[in-house]
């Protein structure tokens, strides 16, 4: 009985630690460490309290020239869209494209999703030969792709551009989510999370991932301090198992210290910061609409504590703070307010383009190339797409006549995120994006931006809104 108290006691301090808004002076050091020499955005831009919008805000550190590079970030976490997974294999951690061309075609027209398409088009022996390597395209090795590396509990959901990457993901969170073979009762428990998420919603793995990542690094601070303590320099053998008097203070401190990076920004709780839909009578209707997402994320919640309780159970103990519904709410409502698109180019897209270019109609090359082509059809140049938070760009206000926009060129082949000056950028103005199509009218402008918690009222908006007030009043106009 006195353990499950202090298991309470402890999840209650430590979930009010990580609800604690952060101090003016903790903002100021964070964005300083983030931008320290040799990080992204050094002397490019700075983090600073907005004086227009809410909040905080980006801010140019110099001049830029209109199509100049602003930032280029990788994402503090992120991961690719369930649908998306069929038309592009990636690496899991970076979002690079892995294998090789003919690896990339034949895995996808290797789908049941492709078959018809390639019925009487190309054959499933010449498909299986280029998957295995036994078959090359012309001038494919053109296009070289970094090497497939497995999952590390040999799932076929996740594929790395590097050992280092896969075993990167799998200490940080793979080895509770991966749901391959080598996983047993806890693959099975995982298979039971990803499947409860494809069903509801595809960004519950991106936040466990948060939770998982933010008890790694947290458990990692407290293994260095344990070291530190007894001697034993962090990363030696067994000074994990090193055990000295470590208090609940220290495993607070550490745990502060690993969630810093989320504890900037913006939040709310899930089912409080989507907007109502259209369809949702308010009042009434709306409190259950509501209620039904709450009880979809403590579902979600309970099938991960599952996983995790098989895969590492003292992260449960440890942290119980960090895996409570109060704190998982509000990183799906993170992701619902910050939440960037990750897209990178398909080097598919490429290829076929360069050969279409390169060979005659009428030529061998193309005789083998063409009927590829027919059969991906106009998903031929689908890129990877996912969804990612960014420390730096989520400090971007939205504007719906911005000054920097994500842009990619052909040499940007991960998923970190770029933004380019629209036009002259002075030293000290506030970068601002839109976050919805900005050539949209004002009224699908600001519907879309109610699921960002905010009616827009930039000048744009303003001026345009107060226009349609005119027309419905009958002004005329020359």
């Amino acid at each position: 009985m006195a353990g499950a108290f202090d298991s309470h006691e402890l999840a209650s301090r430590q979930l009010a630690l990580l609800l604690a808004p952060p101090t003016d002076e903790d903002v100021a050091a964070y964005y300083a460490s983030l931008l320290a020499p040799g990080r992204p955005g050094h002397g490019d831009v700075l983090v600073k309290p907005s004086s227009k919008y809410q909040g905080r805000g980006l801010f140019a550190a110099r001049d830029f020239a209109e199509g100049e590079r602003v930032l280029c970030e990788p994402p503090l976490v992120g991961i690719q869209q369930e649908s998306n997974r069929e038309d592009a294999t990636v690496c899991a951690q970076c979002f690079r494209y892995v294998g090789s061309i003919e690896r990339q075609i034949a895995t996808r027209l290797l789908r049941d999703s492709h078959r018809e398409a390639c019925e009487g088009v190309v054959e499933r022996r010449v498909l299986e030969e280029l998957l295995q390597g036994a078959r090359t395209l012309p001038n494919s090795r053109d296009f070289p792709l970094p090497e497939c590396f497995e999952c590390h509990g040999g799932c076929d959901r996740n594929r790395y551009c590097s050992d280092a990457c896969a075993s990167n993901a799998w200490s940080r969170h793979e080895r509770h989510l991966c749901v391959g073979p080598c996983g047993g009762e806890r693959g099975l428990a995982a298979a039971a999370f990803v499947n409860h998420a494809k069903e509801t919603n595809d960004i519950f793995p991106l936040a466990a991932r948060v939770l998982l990542e933010t008890a790694h690094a947290a458990e990692n601070n407290r293994t260095s301090r344990l070291a530190a303590a007894s001697g034993t320099p962090s990363g030696t053998p067994h000074s994990s198992e090193i055990e000295p008097a470590s208090t609940d203070d220290d495993a607070d401190r550490c745990l502060v210290d690993a969630w810093r990076p989320y504890a900037m920004a913006h939040k709310g709780v899930w089912w409080e910061t989507v907007a109502r839909p259209a369809d949702v009578a308010a009042g009434k209707g709306e409190d259950e609409f509501r209620d039904s997402m709450r009880d979809i994320a403590v579902e979600s919640l309970g099938l991960l504590r599952a996983t995790v309780a098989l895969s590492d159970v003292n992260s449960i103990d440890r942290y119980p703070g960090l895996f409570t519904v109060e704190v998982y709410a509000r990183v799906i409502g993170m992701f619902e307010l910050n939440n960037l698109e990750i897209a990178v180019a398909s080097p598919v897209e490429d290829y076929f383009l360069t050969a279409d270019e390169t060979f005659p109609e009428d030529s061998p090359e193309r005789l083998i190339t063409g009927p590829l082509l027919d059969a991906l059809d106009v998903g031929y140049c689908t890129p990877c797409e996912g969804t990612g938070f960014f420390a730096l760009q989520s400090c971007v206000n939205s504007d719906c006549d911005p000054n920097v926009a994500p842009l990619k060129d052909d040499g940007d082949r991960d998923g970190a995120c770029v933004l380019v000056a629209k036009r002259r950028v002075k030293k000290g103005e506030e970068l601002t994006m839109c976050y919805v199509d900005e050539d949209a009218d004002v009224r699908e402008r600001r519907a879309e931006l109610a699921d960002y918690g905010f009616e827009c009222a930039c000048e744009r908006c303003a001026r345009e809104s107060a226009g349609l007030g005119q027309a419905r009043r009958g002004c005329k106009t020359k």
